[in-house]
């Protein structure tokens, strides 16, 4: 089972929102999906049209029950097909506290992962929706989950509030002694306000190695749908809002955990970056020689057909060249792997003139590596410049 951690200690993020939405559209997929509410407040259950007054069962008692724990499929509260809710109770806040049981007990940090090692045989997806701290519950969260997502706010303290999160989950992180891979997701995205533009733009600057490349926008059927506890896949299914979350889901989907690996090295520095992985192994000059005995030129190159890009990576990957010669598309100039030489190579013709271009990577965009001469910063963007001419500069 595949298990997430929507966390972020600052409320109104859309932490909630998008852990009801994501799991509504992964069920609809056909993807058995479990959302846990480890939020005191319970939004997930009013979110998902879950009557507090009929829960009897819920994530505290799953955490404090004899594990491993025969009957927990049955106290699970089926919201619909393919989606069940492990909602939250009274008595959860109290857990956060060293008045709670649940501080008491010796493995009190990894009591939700094995209450989910039970479930994990009926489920492909389980999202869980922490509370805004950092404490105990958040802690267990953490323990039981492979990945976590941190919504971001794309408002006016973005980045502070993001750079405090990714210091925070590190922290975390080293604490648990064990591998979280850590996505940031742009969260009430207007595309129509300059500085959620600026913000979003420096965002990819600042975290480019965790970044997510979706934007969940800010729409109004989010909040109606949530006022009539439905998720937007029921209430609004042809909106934007839907839209974004699809997207979301089809990126997760095409990044498993499995695909997400870091060597020891580049997770001390970017921690659960596998962009990072390849920019850190790019930057120290480690080239995969003994893979490529033939010199291999990286970077920009004149060809007789055109302007030939190379870039190392595996074949689980996808890369493409985004500029400002193709609108900045990633999907208009693919890069071929080849399995041979383990590079990734696409020509490009194009007149005498000078362009700007990135390498997008799985999704994420940045910097061309082997272009350091004429790469610049542009509206707060790593940028690669590419003249054309007898001669290309920084090649």
């Amino acid at each position: 089972m595949r298990t997430i951690a929507i966390v972020n200690q600052k409320g109104g993020c859309g932490k909630t929102t998008t852990a009801i939405n994501l799991g509504a559209v992964a069920a609809s997929r056909g993807i058995r999906t479990l959302v846990v509410d480890m939020d005191p407040q319970g939004h997930c259950a009013a979110g998902l049209g879950v009557p507090l007054d009929g829960i009897e069962f819920g994530v505290v008692e799953a955490m404090l029950a004899q594990q491993p724990d025969p009957d927990a499929f049955s106290r699970l509260w089926p919201v619909g097909r393919n989606l069940s809710l492990l909602p939250s109770t009274i008595m959860l806040a109290l857990q956060d506290s060293s008045e709670g049981e649940l501080s008491r007990l010796a493995d009190r940090d990894q009591r939700l992962s094995q209450a989910l090692e039970s479930l994990s045989h009926g489920h492909d997806l389980c999202l869980i929706d922490c509370p805004p701290s950092i404490g105990l519950l958040t802690f267990n969260a953490l323990r039981a989950a492979q990945e976590a997502i941190v919504p971001v706010e794309t408002g006016y303290f973005a980045m502070q509030g993001a750079h405090r999160q990714r210091q925070t989950i590190e922290a975390l992180v080293h604490r648990l002694n064990k591998p979280l891979h850590c996505h940031m997701l742009p969260t009430l995205y207007d595309p129509t306000s300059a500085l959620a533009i600026r913000i979003l733009a420096t965002l990819r600057q600042h975290f480019d190695d965790l970044l997510i490349p979706v934007q969940i926008r800010e729409d109004e059927a989010f909040r109606v749908a949530a006022s009539l506890g439905q998720p937007v896949v029921e209430h609004a299914p042809g909106s934007d809002a839907r839209n974004d979350v699809e997207m979301l889901l089809d990126w997760l989907l095409a990044n498993p955990p499995s695909q997400l690996k870091v060597t020891e090295d580049v997770r001390e520095n970017h921690p659960n970056s596998r962009v990072a992985e390849i920019a850190m192994r790019v930057e120290s000059g480690d080239d995969n020689r003994q893979e490529h005995p033939v010199p291999v030129t990286f970077g920009v190159e004149v060809t007789e057909r055109g302007i030939r890009f190379r870039q190392p990576g595996g074949s689980n990957q996808s890369m493409s060249i985004c500029g400002d010669f193709n609108g900045w598309s990633m999907s208009a100039t693919p890069m071929s792997f080849k399995p041979d030489s383990g590079l990734f190579e696409a020509v490009v013709a194009l007149p005498p003139g000078e362009y700007r271009y990135q390498i997008a990577v799985d999704g994420r965009m940045h910097r061309d590596p082997y272009n350091s001469v004429s790469s610049g910063q542009e509206q707060n963007q790593p940028i690669s410049h590419l003249i054309v001419g007898d001669e290309i500069d920084g090649a």
